[in-house]
């Protein structure tokens, strides 16, 4: 059993619709005897008539008694009389708004209750408190009848489940509406997604830190402020109601764009949980028709030799008399960019499988161990986190730079990868020695720009 701290019950008294010092008076006469306004409000450091007002709001909730002595004095309840009479406030509440309602459908007052829009022009609407948003949210995706557009940022599902729109979002499945999420998913939040409808697909990107939902291309919100704080009521989140044709087309080809962007959820889930990176490497083809370059390329022939288009101190290398090289190259495959692509990816996922490792020193001595250990060389940093990395003795082309150059782009591009996963910046090459006398030996320095 999960114990409740008094800001666990804080939080859960504002999502019932308490105010902060409400829910402080609740807690405290719920463990205390009898006492004035004024007692209470020193407890709590609230002054006297500050004190009595509010207890006098909350008795008239029925969530706080009195006694009939002069002077008052106030006592509570236990937190779960308190929330059962909440609910069965509300639920009076509720009952109230439905016979309403019926009333005005039964009402001879049609052009003003009529459920025709009386216009089709471009609407937008500000919505305030996210419980006021995410009852929206859940009428939307109620009535949707094709697909359904989540953003949910980095904590946007534990606001989701918190709501009546997951039931909505199931009822949408069975009917047949495509559901998509794209999040940014946390250590924190795994085990929920891990429990969503496996009909519903989830793409993570790692920078994406929007909410919003998306319906149709006709109707969508837009959050323009939530609270820092992923348990907070969320009083001040604040959204934009959107119903605009133009609108909603433009944001539904931002949305594919995202989408695209967007990593498979169980390969980041890999990567956060494993140390592993699952996700397919993209590799790009050049302009124009592929069909009729490889149609080419066929007529050319293929012989086992190293293929590669390198740069050596920024000048364009190339051997001539590689056809492998040139037949890559006819496909729109840049060789040199390819390698660089696969070292990017080994670098990152060295600095993921080392990522339990909070110490930048620490990290950094494991990573020139294992980079000694596999004979790529020694390296020497400038400061840590490093500014400057050289690496000596790196014999990546040993010593046929024309021929191998493409393995010096790749170790280069380990420590790129490397880098950028382990402190989110570029890096750039300074320069590069290819050696090709007895010693072979690589010499090469990189710079990490902000």
């Amino acid at each position: 059993m999960t114990l409740l701290n008094s800001d666990d019950l804080i939080i859960k008294l504002g999502e019932a619709g308490l105010e902060e010092k409400q829910a402080l008076l609740i807690i405290d006469l719920a463990t205390q005897p009898p006492a004035k306004a004024s007692e209470i409000g020193k407890r709590l450091g609230l002054s006297r008539m500050d004190a009595y007002n509010s207890l006098k709001k909350l008795q008239e909730k029925g969530l706080v008694k009195a006694t009939l002595d002069k002077p008052i004095r106030f006592f509570g309840m236990t937190i779960n009389e308190v929330f059962k009479q909440i609910i069965r406030t509300k639920e009076m509440d509720l009952r109230r708004l439905n016979e309403n309602l019926d009333s005005l459908t039964k009402s001879n007052n049609s052009p003003i209750i009529s459920d025709v829009s009386i216009t089709d022009e471009d609407s937008f609407s500000v919505l305030k408190d996210r419980h006021a948003i995410l009852a929206t949210v859940e009428s939307m995706i109620a009535e949707s009848e094709k697909h359904v557009w989540l953003l949910l940022g980095r904590w946007g599902i534990l606001h989701l489940l918190r709501s009546g729109a997951m039931d909505a979002l199931t009822d949408s499945l069975n009917r047949g509406v495509e559901v998509k999420l794209v999040i940014c998913v946390d250590e924190k939040t795994i085990r929920f997604y891990d429990q969503l409808d496996d009909r519903i697909e989830v793409r993570h990107h790692p920078e994406f830190n929007l909410c919003g939902v998306f319906i149709d291309n006709e109707v969508g919100i837009q959050y323009v402020q939530t609270e820092d704080t992923p348990t907070g009521r969320g009083k001040d989140d604040t959204a934009i109601l959107m119903e605009s044709d133009m609108l909603l087309s433009a944001q539904s080809e931002l949305l594919k764009i995202q989408w695209n962007a967007a990593h498979s959820y169980s390969s980041a889930k890999a990567k956060m949980i494993d140390g592993m990176m699952t996700e397919p490497l993209k590799l790009t083809l050049g302009d124009g028709s592929f069909y009729e370059r490889f149609k080419e390329s066929m007529k050319m022939g293929i012989v086992q030799q190293t293929n590669a288009v390198l740069t050596k101190g920024g000048i364009p290398v190339a051997d001539e008399n590689i056809p492998q090289s040139n037949t890559l190259s006819a496909l729109g495959i840049n060789t040199n960019q390819l390698f660089q692509d696969v070292g990017i990816r080994i670098g990152q996922e060295l600095a993921v499988r080392l990522q339990h490792i909070g110490d930048d020193k620490i990290f950094w001595a494991n990573i020139k161990t294992e980079w000694e250990d596999l004979g790529m060389g020694q390296i020497e940093f400038d400061s840590l986190p490093p500014k400057i990395i050289t690496v000596n003795d790196g014999n990546a082309c040993e010593g046929r730079p024309q021929a191998g150059g493409m393995f010096c782009n790749m170790d280069e591009s380990v420590i790129a990868g490397i880098v950028k996963e382990r402190h989110g910046k570029s890096v750039n090459l300074n320069k590069r020695d290819c050696s090709t006398s007895e010693e072979m030996s690589c010499c090469y320095e990189i710079g990490i720009t902000d």
